[in-house]
């Protein structure tokens, strides 16, 4: 992203023109995707991701190149509060358990952004358990408000990790969870 106003008008603009779209919807969407990737840098951060590893879940959940991606760590780690314990490697294997999953229902959902957006998902349980293939019904809505936390994961009843993760609300036939660490 632009990092004056300027460039981002311009930016903006200029993909508004390209995709025949409007500049104010455009900027506002630019401005939100900027949002949500300092929200998860910061997320991860605190979960007391470092390093390497911090550059490769900020790379793969925001989409961003390596440049960009350690541009934004260095400026959100001026921000950050030091992490009380490094994270376990039990918990970094289950939380790239469900990265896993989570990626593979992005990527699905990308499919069915060419036409029409459908109102119900069948997307993959995103638990911890590595061979997990079940698959649940959830609005498109429900979906787009889970993926606003990157610590947060859609789960069939039962899946749930209480050792790792929280329980934030229940559905009829899926679970959001929230990491603990």
């Amino acid at each position: 992203m632009a990092s004056n106003r300027a460039d981002g008008d311009d930016h903006a603009a200029w993909l508004a023109a390209a995709t025949d779209s409007d500049p104010t919807e455009v900027a506002a969407e630019l401005d939100e995707g900027e949002r949500r990737r300092t929200f998860v840098v910061d997320e991860l951060i605190e979960a007391g991701y470092r390093d390497g590893e911090l550059l490769e879940l900020v790379a793969r959940l925001t989409g961003l190149d390596d440049p960009p991606a350690r541009a934004l760590i260095a400026a959100r780690e001026r921000f950050a509060v030091p992490a009380s314990a490094p994270v376990s490697l039990r918990d970094q294997r289950l939380t790239e358990n469900e990265m896993l999953f989570r990626r593979a229902n992005d990527a699905s959902i990308q499919r069915t952004r060419t036409g029409s957006l459908p109102t119900e998902l069948d997307v993959v349980c995103e638990c911890t358990d590595r061979d997990c293939r079940q698959t649940l019904t959830m609005s498109m809505a429900e979906y787009e408000w889970l993926r606003q936390n990157p610590r947060r994961f859609v789960v069939l009843p039962g899946h749930e990790a209480p050792a790792v993760e929280r329980v934030v609300e229940r559905f009829d036939g899926y679970v959001i969870v929230e990491h603990s660490n």
